[in-house]
């Protein structure tokens, strides 16, 4: 009662306060921009107080790539040959579509969509380690944000773009744009269909109490898939007059997959081929207002209401045959089903308070519900399945969350400081069980300019990491005859504290920036593996104790010669976990990082090449580590004239795509290998029409991965 007493005591003084401070008579301020942006001819870094912005509209692999692909380009982000996603070896990262929640970004479904979806109609990525009080605190390792090309003013243009690939693959996009003074209209479209080919090799010992050692298993695994991803959307701006403006905005998406797996399983006592064709699908569709009163000078107040539904669907069929005493095959059907949908209102308010000072006060509403079904049938034939009563479940969760936020910011000449504090009450519902907690997020972020050229930055925010819906699931969920999966109803959200420091220079072409950051963390949820007997093993969820994390990231950029660039970047780090989990009790540490090294040669005016090297060391997690595995894409452009050019890119080019994971407890040896899609080449056509925005539509010039940082010119 007293968090929900301070929580609506906090609602009236905004309430009060925002329409007082609005009616105020403006005082006028210097136009100050709280933003440096790096750069050049064609490229360029953006630094912000909470937030560094990388440009990779034109960066080749992001073109004829996937967001995955996109986001493997950009500094400290780590994406898996599973679509998990991390930022500095933290998993915990929260995944924004220009600045707003997705329901396809979030849960388990969020890895397929990032493996489908077409990367080319975003324009930048924002990494944002350490947000300010005006965003949400959720997720511990930050936030990452894809911004989406936008409309220039007397744009009426569009641009078609074919993809054709390899293994029998293509894909299709248009988009366009048509803007006139007080009214904007944008749209796009794309369908993306990909055949790829993946395997695993598990070897497994698990210590059996009745011989006194342990008993060895190997399963060996093939599946052939094919991925499609449809998507649509429509947006539209209208000035009802100079200090109003309306915008709404309606989204489709749609990906799905199929997969033919095969698994060979042999340990002493059983051996069996498991053949399985496997559906799944994932639409999601959305719907955005807001409304833009503009007041003066930087002295606006939005609102914002959106609504968002999700829905996954998945289904296996399997035939299991036993390669050991002639036993006779078994049939099952595995169904899985989530509803997700999701509400967000949101009402901001800035103003300046005078010179080099600025307010931004805010209040926003979030609710989720989930709805969960899972379904398990087996027998002796297709015709004689039957319901297995420990597969067949149902589970709702619903969270709702209050918050309000404030930041000011202070600009006193070569000094910049910018407080801020949130407040948070969350409300949520495990099925009939009800629960939630009060919480306060302070940040802090400020920034000394050394000279023209270098500044440096320091910030810190405490952070939390909320279990997804799937982490509360309290029932077992089969994947195959060896593994279970199961969530944990009694999961507690991970709060972090996060604390950065970063010094940045531009000089003439040249772009440094090196960051040093330490995290402290506590209750973080992972996998932990657990021994059921029999072969077969179940990974649940739990709280960490406690773990920490601290590293240094460097980024840079600039020029070899008039027609050779470089941009590179590397983060490494220090992890220490305490799992305090059965079997793993003794804290354990170690180091890892992350390489990247990027080329771009421009020969002549049409010709542009592109190389990048990723090298990932080995990773601790909680009951093992993650080996260390590296990968070479190449890409070229041909452009012919102003209006259509063709991009050719290579992907994997070494074949070294693959991930090791190592378990190792006392009672668990556990060695999986997991192989990647193998070479992958795309070739794109685009064709621009229409005029642009008054100029000519701009080919990338000088700039191979400005995700890693951007070669100013």
């Amino acid at each position: 009662m007293k968090s929900r007493f301070q929580l609506s005591a906090s609602l009236i003084v905004l309430a009060v306060c925002v329409p007082a401070i609005a009616q105020a008579q403006d005082k006028p301020a210097p136009d100050k921009s709280n933003e440096v942006v790096v750069t050049g001819k064609t490229a360029e870094v953006r630094t912000a107080p909470d937030r560094m912005s990388f440009n990779i509209a034109n960066d080749l692999q992001a073109q004829n790539g996937t967001v995955a692909d996109a986001l493997r380009a950009v500094p400290g982000v780590e994406v898996d040959l599973e679509g998990r996603v991390s930022l500095r070896g933290d998993p915990g990262v929260k995944i924004l579509v220009d600045g707003r929640p997705s329901a396809m970004m979030n849960g388990d479904s969020r890895a397929t969509v990032l493996q489908s979806m077409p990367a080319n109609q975003i324009e930048r990525v924002e990494v944002i380690t350490n947000p300010s009080a005006a965003m949400s605190p959720e997720g511990s390792g930050g936030v990452i944000n894809l911004v989406t090309k936008q409309a220039r003013p007397g744009a009426r243009s569009g641009t078609i773009r074919p993809t054709l690939a390899s293994r029998e693959s293509a894909g299709l996009n248009v988009n366009g744009v048509l803007s006139k003074p007080g009214l904007t209209l944008t749209g796009d479209a794309g369908y993306r269909r990909l055949h790829t080919e993946q395997g695993s090799n598990q070897q497994r010992s698990r210590f059996d109490v009745l011989s006194n050692g342990f008993i060895d298993s190997r399963q060996e695994s093939l599946a052939r898939n094919t991925i499609s991803f449809a998507n649509a959307r429509f947006g539209a701006d209208y000035d009802l007059d100079k200090k109003n403006r309306l915008s709404t905005e309606l989204g489709y998406r749609d990906g799905r997959a199929e997969a033919r797996r095969v698994d060979n399983f042999t340990s002493p006592s059983s051996a069996y081929v498991r053949r399985s064709d496997s559906r799944m699908s994932n639409s999601s569709g959305s719907g955005r207002a807001s409304w833009r009163h503009t007041i003066g000078q930087d002295h606006e107040l939005v609102a914002d209401l959106e609504i968002d539904r999700m829905k996954m669907k998945r289904e296996i069929d399997a035939v299991t045959t036993p390669s050991l005493g002639g036993g006779a095959p078994g049939y099952e059907r595995i169904g899985n089903v989530a509803v997700r949908r999701d509400y967000e209102a949101k009402l901001d308010y800035k103003r300046p308070m005078g010179e080099g000072q600025s307010l931004n006060i805010g209040y926003q509403y979030d609710l989720s519900q989930n709805d969960f079904r899972a379904t398990g049938l087996r027998g002796a034939s297709w015709a004689a399945l039957a319901p297995i009563a420990g597969l067949n479940n149902r589970f709702k969760f619903d969270q709702a969350i209050h918050a309000v936020y404030g930041t000011f910011k202070f600009d006193l000449g070569k000094f910049e400081l910018q407080p801020g504090l949130r407040l948070e009450q969350v409300d949520y519902e495990v099925d009939t069980v009800s629960d939630g907690y009060f919480r306060a997020y302070p940040t802090l972020h400020a920034g000394y300019e050394i000279s023209a050229k270098q500044k440096l930055r320091g910030s810190y925010s405490r952070r939390i990491q909320r279990p997804s819906a799937q982490d509360f699931y309290p029932y077992p969920l089969y994947v195959d005859p060896q593994n279970l999966r199961q969530g944990n109803s009694a999961l507690r959200p991970e709060t972090t504290d996060s604390f950065e420091l970063g010094w940045q220079m531009r000089d003439g072409g040249t772009f440094y920036a090196l960051t040093g950051f330490y995290r402290k963390s506590s209750d973080g949820v992972t996998d932990v593996v657990t021994d059921l007997g029999g072969g077969v093993f179940l990974t649940s969820r739990a709280n960490l104790a406690t773990s920490q994390r601290a590293g240094g990231e460097l980024i840079a950029n600039g020029k070899l010669s008039k027609t050779l660039s470089y941009n590179a970047s590397a983060t490494l780090y220090w992890n220490e976990i305490h799992p305090r989990t059965a079997g793993i009790a003794a804290r354990r540490s170690g180091t890892s990082g992350t390489v990247r090294a990027n080329l771009s040669w421009q020969p002549t005016p049409k010709d542009f090449f592109q190389l990048n090297a990723t090298y990932s060391g080995r990773q601790l997690v909680a009951q093992g580590y993650r080996e260390s595995a590296g990968v070479l894409n190449l890409g070229y452009r041909r452009k012919f004239d102003e209006r259509f050019s063709l991009v050719l890119t290579a992907q994997n080019v070494l074949d070294t795509a693959k991930q090791v994971t190592v378990i190792r407890t006392p009672l668990i040896r556990d060695r999986i290998e997991q192989r990647g899609p193998g070479r992958l080449f795309l070739l794109s056509a685009t064709y621009n029409f229409g005029n642009p925005g008054g100029r000519k539509q701009r080919e990338p010039g000088f700039e191979f991965d400005s995700g890693a940082g951007a070669a100013g010119q």
